[in-house]
């Protein structure tokens, strides 16, 4: 008896620690994505372009009537275009 007594209370601190990794991914995932979304904000700040000029140029880059030059595309997007 004691051995299962001992694996249910082992069973029940993994699922609470289970639950405080899980709550801290959560946490962790929710600051990236600030930063992530600060990052573009900052980035968009820098090129100084009015809210009317940034969507038409956002609008002609997603209808491909303009490109980046391949030297300006980060290596992580490249091959990902249709994963979005």
């Amino acid at each position: 008896m004691a051995t299962t007594e001992k694996i249910r209370k082992d069973i029940e601190k993994t699922r609470e620690k289970i639950a405080e990794q899980q709550k801290r991914l959560r946490a962790l995932e929710a600051q990236l994505t600030e930063e992530e979304n600060l990052e573009i904000v900052r980035m968009v700040k820098a090129v100084r372009m009015d809210n009317r000029e940034l969507t038409a140029f956002l609008r002609a880059y997603a209808s491909g009537m303009i490109s980046l030059p391949e030297d300006l595309m980060p290596s992580e997007m490249e091959g990902n275009e249709d994963e979005e």
